[in-house]
C-alpha cells in the first residue's frame, strides 16, 4: 500500500521504499522481480508471493497450448531478479526504464500483492483515469460471497 517518489540516478540505480522491501523481505527473498506492465506504461514489482502465484496461475494452463507459451514467454522473459545493495538499491535494467519512460523520478505505488514504478506524470494521468474507472465499476465491490456474515436470515 502507498506510495513513494524516489530518484533514479546516473546509472540507474534507485532505491525500493523502507516500506517496500520489508514486505518483499518478509515472503523470503532478498530483492525483487519486476517486468513490464502488461496493461500500462509502467513496471510491475514484487516478490515471491507474487512470483509463485503467476507461475501457478500458468501453470493451470493447458501445458501444450500456445496460449500458455505465450502467456509464459510474455510474462517470464522479461521478468527480472534483482537483489539491493547495502543501500537498498538496485540497477534498473534500460528495458524496463525505456518501457515505463522513467527519467529522474519514479513513484512506487502499492497494490496489494504487487506495486508498479511510474514516470510521476504518466502516473498522474492514469490516475484521473482509473478513478472514473473505478467509480463506474463501484457496484462490483460488495461482500464476500464466502461466510455466514453474508447469508441472509429469514426469521
Amino acid at each position: 500500500m502507498s506510495s513513494a517518489i524516489n530518484k533514479i540516478d546516473s546509472k540507474g540505480r534507485i532505491s525500493i521504499p523502507a516500506p517496500f522491501r520489508s514486505a518483499l523481505e518478509f515472503q523470503g527473498y532478498p530483492g525483487v522481480y519486476l517486468f513490464p506492465s502488461f496493461t500500462s506504461k509502467a513496471v510491475d514489482g514484487g516478490g515471491q508471493d507474487l512470483i509463485d502465484q503467476i507461475s501457478l496461475s500458468v501453470e493451470k494452463m493447458q501445458l501444450f497450448a500456445e496460449e500458455t507459451d505465450a502467456l509464459s514467454t510474455a510474462l517470464f522473459a522479461d521478468t527480472y531478479s534483482l537483489s539491493y545493495d547495502q543501500d537498498g538499491r538496485i540497477s534498473l535494467p534500460e528495458i524496463l526504464i525505456e518501457h515505463a519512460n522513467l527519467s529522474e523520478k519514479v513513484i512506487f505505488v502499492g497494490q496489494g500483492r504487487k506495486f508498479q514504478m511510474w514516470n510521476p506524470d504518466d502516473f498522474n494521468e492514469f490516475k484521473r483515469e482509473a478513478k472514473i474507472k473505478a467509480l463506474e465499476n463501484r457496484n462490483l465491490i460488495g461482500p464476500s460471497p464466502v461466510g455466514k456474515e453474508n447469508k441472509k436470515v429469514d426469521d
